[in-house]
């Protein structure tokens, strides 16, 4: 029998036994973005030293909570009082801003070297935050590097930081400045597996020691130091429950409409004009001493899905930047793609014609003041504007794709007021609109909720196998790879470990 969540204004009553300091109080909180009411009638109380878990689907709300919290913005009616200075709550956001600057440049800029020289290294910039906050006699800079396992990076370069590295820099940095109370926003995400473990293990700790934790997550990561899980919906916050309740209550399936789904995917003959969409022999890249890629050899057939895997900074991102043509040191790596040598004449515009690429980076680096038919567009040319001459049939096809990712009816609001997830959609969309012949997707479902991942993954299984494409797909959720994956590569330290053809845990 399912556990039945509290009301959202019935949870003071049964949790005043509570004796912790009232540090967040919210009262019948109305926050309003530009006309739109986001979140509605909002009651909550958090005192000192408690562990809450926030979840819901996508756009339910649950990251501009965070941010009202740590910001007190956009409130439009009801009262919200934190008890604690300005100083003391920390927010990390989901997505990292890597050398401090996230922009439209950083994406060839990190695989730079002149860039990435120029760039400052962690340890440079956790002792700077650690000077300026001492005083509150936190943790030290040694201890968050040995906390987060990350003091093999101390003389990384930002730039040179994978995605999931950044993450783990982005708590190093909060918890240097000592906060009462830290809101993390989907920190698992862009994490591998024995990172997402620690990074449990070092919630679990922050709550036991006394820090107040607001952890924006979703339904199945949920440490066990978490006490309470508000459940939230269209804005509002539907039930609050205790972990056991939350955890053990009944789950209903994703719903997917496999056949209508299958139905409305745009016709795309297959292109057979190549044989060997990629072949690296003895592939290595490096910056200066450190070594990120080490004697790679991989050959990809047309036709081919396969799984990229590896912990964070392996050497991944690295690895598809060769192959998409963003790294300049392909030139001095023997790299066939499409059956041409890199360097015989090609432009990087053929090599991207030819490849719908999406990856964190690209998202964080986005021209997010385009509206959402505009990034989609915007894969017609490959570039980060889109061509202003459209014919009908392209529109047609924009449109197509766009309510297939059932975001058709945000066609003209900005990417930047519209949730991650349905900005990551519209860049899906994006790398599938011009029907490219090779599929290159990192990580996609980054930020995703369970039913909008099990769709992408049902389209992407689809399109593989109806059209022939060949299909590279990154991901840590070994859940989340489509079916039609049965190839899989994997990275460590830079250097291939293992190549298989059988599923495996990633």
């Amino acid at each position: 029998m399912p556990h039945k969540g509290l009301s959202p204004n019935s949870h003071f009553l049964l949790f005043m036994d509570r004796i912790g300091q009232k540090l967040i109080e919210a009262e019948k909180l109305f926050v309003k973005i530009g006309s739109h009411f986001v979140l509605k009638d909002i009651n909550l109380m958090i005192c000192q030293g408690e562990g809450w878990a926030i979840v819901g689907p996508s756009g339910s709300g649950k990251t501009l909570l965070g941010q009202v919290i740590k910001k007190r913005r956009y409130i439009a009616s009801g009262s919200l009082q934190c008890h604690f200075s300005d100083t003391r709550i920390q927010l990390i956001e989901q997505q990292p801003a890597y050398g401090g600057n996230a922009s439209q440049a950083y994406y060839q800029a990190r695989f730079n070297s002149v860039s990435a020289e120029e760039s400052p290294v962690v340890e440079a910039v956790l002792a700077q935050i650690y000077q300026k906050h001492k005083q509150h006699q936190g943790i030290t800079t040694d201890q968050v590097l040995e906390l987060l396992g990350i003091a093999y990076l101390r003389h990384t370069r930002l730039l040179e930081l994978s995605n999931g590295e950044n993450k783990k820099l982005q708590i190093a940095q909060a918890l240097l400045q000592n906060p009462q109370v830290l809101i993390l926003d989907n920190p698992f995400i862009g994490l591998d597996t024995a990172a997402r473990q620690k990074l449990h293990q070092i919630i679990n700790q922050l709550i036991a020691s006394g820090m107040t934790l607001l952890l924006i997550t979703s339904p199945t990561e949920i440490p066990e130091q978490i006490t309470r899980v508000i459940e939230m919906e269209a804005g509002r916050i539907q039930h609050v429950y205790t972990r056991t309740c939350f955890v053990e209550k009944e789950r209903k399936p994703a719903s997917l409409p496999v056949s209508v789904l299958a139905s409305r995917i745009p016709a795309a003959p297959p292109d057979k004009s190549f044989t060997i969409a990629v072949r690296l022999e003895q592939v290595k890249v490096q910056y200066g001493d450190r070594k990120i890629l080490d004697q790679v050899s991989w050959q990809v057939r047309r036709g081919e899905h396969w799984a990229l895997s590896g912990p964070n900074g392996a050497g991944k991102s690295t690895l598809l930047s060769l192959i998409s043509g963003d790294h300049p040191q392909a030139y001095a790596n023997t790299i066939y793609l499409f059956d041409q040598k890199r360097g015989s004449g090609e432009s990087i515009w053929d090599i991207k014609r030819r490849i719908g690429f999406v990856s964190p980076e690209l998202h964080l680096c986005f021209n997010r003041t385009l509206t959402c038919a505009e990034t989609v567009a915007s894969g017609l040319s490959d570039k980060m504007v889109p061509d202003k001459n459209l014919s009908a049939a392209q529109k047609e096809r924009i449109y197509a794709w766009m309510d297939l990712f059932q975001i058709l009816p945000l066609e003209k609001r900005r990417l930047a007021d519209i949730p991650l997830s349905e900005q990551r959609l519209a860049l899906l969309a994006r790398a599938l609109v011009k029907n490219p012949p090779m599929l290159i997707l990192d990580e996609p479902c980054q930020g995703l909720d369970p039913e909008q991942t099990k769709r992408f993954t049902f389209l992407t299984d689809v399109i593989c196998k109806q059209s022939e494409k060949t299909l590279i797909y990154v991901s840590h959720q070994p859940e989340d790879i489509p079916a039609c994956v049965d190839k899989y590569i994997f990275l460590q330290e830079g250097k291939v470990k293992q190549i298989r053809e059988e599923s495996a845990d990633v």
